[in-house]
């Protein structure tokens, strides 16, 4: 299994989607645009988790309580990487050309597909965040939910609008995220990753993965921070924490599972596992 959750999605009105989802990611996967895809602007926020994304030769990560505005003009490659052993939660409004030519409320919006690469950060209220996800846990249809969805698209496209009308133009060469020194510290950080994904019942320490990484515990525990967007140690236990779901679901008992996953008492393991799941390992 890759992933399980719910993905929820709604039309506020013509040529707009709002799309919801709550994932429990198992193996780290990509999506990828199609080649037809028409051209969009999305406004996306990230209540939970993390995803990596790619805009031709632009990417960011998004972290939780994070707003990203995303330009998509074609021919242009698009790309998301979502990693295992973490719950995702996010909504995205997706806006067509076709909207931004025909409704001129949203006309300021239309420049932005001219850019390339184009990613901005947007700052998103602590009230608005909280409605997304309520309207996200609620997981209804309906006329109420549709009109819901409706003023909580008005909201993002007013966040979007009030940021960046009239200043898109000299904000397009400041990106969301600013790469990493170079493409050695990815290959570094990702034989890091690799590792703790390969091994994660083992015992690891800050020392040795810094070793591993060539860099100095301080560097790796900053770097890893900002490439994958949580603290190296709260990377381990979700990876810890999805694979013991996955033995669970197996069949292993509790202690067998607790003792894979680099737990010394079962009683720790099931508190831990309550916590993230919000079910104990024998439920499962």
């Amino acid at each position: 299994m890759v992933a399980e959750g719910y993905v929820g999605e709604c039309q506020p009105w013509r040529h707009l989607q709002l799309v919801g989802s709550d994932l429990n990611v198992y193996q780290t996967y990509e999506t990828h645009a199609r080649e037809d895809a028409p051209a969009h602007v999305s406004i996306i926020v990230m209540l939970e988790g993390c995803a990596e994304l790619t805009l031709s030769d632009k990417n960011c990560t998004l972290t939780p309580g994070r707003g990203l505005l995303l330009a998509y003009g074609c021919p242009q490659v698009l790309s998301a990487r979502h990693i295992a052993g973490q719950r995702v939660r996010a909504v995205n409004l997706t806006v067509l050309e076709q909207a931004l030519e025909h409704d001129p409320r949203l006309a300021s919006l239309a420049p932005l597909l001219q850019e390339r690469g184009g990613l901005w950060s947007l700052a998103v209220p602590s009230g608005l965040r909280q409605s997304l996800t309520e309207w996200l846990s609620a997981q209804t249809q309906g006329t109420a939910a549709l009109l819901q969805a409706e003023g909580l698209a008005l909201q993002l496209l007013s966040q979007a609008i009030s940021a960046y009308d009239g200043t898109l133009t000299s904000r397009s060469s400041h990106p969301a995220e600013t790469p990493l020194a170079s493409s050695r510290d990815h290959r570094l950080l990702e034989r890091v990753r690799n590792h703790l994904d390969s091994h994660p019942g083992d015992a690891h320490s800050l020392r040795t993965l810094a070793e591993m990484s060539c860099m100095s515990p301080s560097s790796l525990r900053e770097k890893f921070r900002q490439r994958y967007g949580q603290p190296i140690f709260d990377y381990l236990r979700e990876r810890r924490l999805a694979l013991a779901y996955q033995l669970l679901r197996e069949g292993e008992s509790v202690q067998q599972v607790a003792t894979q996953t680099g737990y010394r008492h079962a009683t720790n393991f099931a508190t831990a596992f309550r916590q993230r799941y919000g079910v104990a390992p024998s439920d499962v």
